[in-house]
């Protein structure tokens, strides 16, 4: 399968969470999302030099950008699934990015409840340091969680695809 096929399949299959999609499928639909994505990216940058006076058409591009992120969402969604099935894993596995995001959320709170305590005038600098230091070990937690979780999802998108002669209740 090419890029314009598997472009073409993947809009075809818009919101399809049941199936198969071979790996050319899926990473030819990753090449185009990640390149299209880099380039109008690129464009609005080019053309807003100045982050803070962006030009009409820097917004315009970038608009564009974010409207094609919104568009490819649920289909890349959907060809990551279909991915799943065809390496013989259930599309579920992908509820492992609540993890990472999960851990966000309570190194922010943490993170909320260290500085708080960082402005308590009671406190010394030597335990100060410690809630810093606390704070960076616990800051980390989100980057390996999301690193591990990337890396297992990387895998399994890499895995030949499973026949159901093999076991794999989703292929046919």
């Amino acid at each position: 399968m090419g890029l314009a096929q598997a472009i073409k399949t993947v809009f075809s299959k818009y919101a399809t969470f049941r199936g198969v999609a071979p790996r050319s499928e899926y990473w030819w639909w990753a090449l185009f999302t990640g390149v299209t994505s880099q380039a109008l990216s690129s464009i609005a940058g080019s053309l807003s030099p100045d982050r803070n006076n962006p030009t009409t058409a820097g917004m315009i591009v970038g608009s564009l950008g974010a409207l094609f992120a919104l568009a490819t969402l649920i289909p890349g969604i959907a060809v990551t699934v279909r991915r799943f099935h065809d390496a013989g894993f259930s599309g579920k596995w992908l509820l492992l990015y609540i993890i990472p995001a999960i851990s966000f959320l309570l190194v922010a709170g943490a993170a909320i409840a260290a500085a708080v305590a960082l402005f308590d005038a009671s406190l010394a600098a030597d335990q100060k340091s410690k809630i810093l230091f606390a704070l960076m070990g616990v800051a980390a937690l989100p980057v390996i969680l999301s690193f591990a979780v990337g890396v297992f999802m990387f895998i399994v998108t890499l895995l030949p695809s499973k026949s159901a002669e093999a076991g794999n209740k989703h292929a046919k």
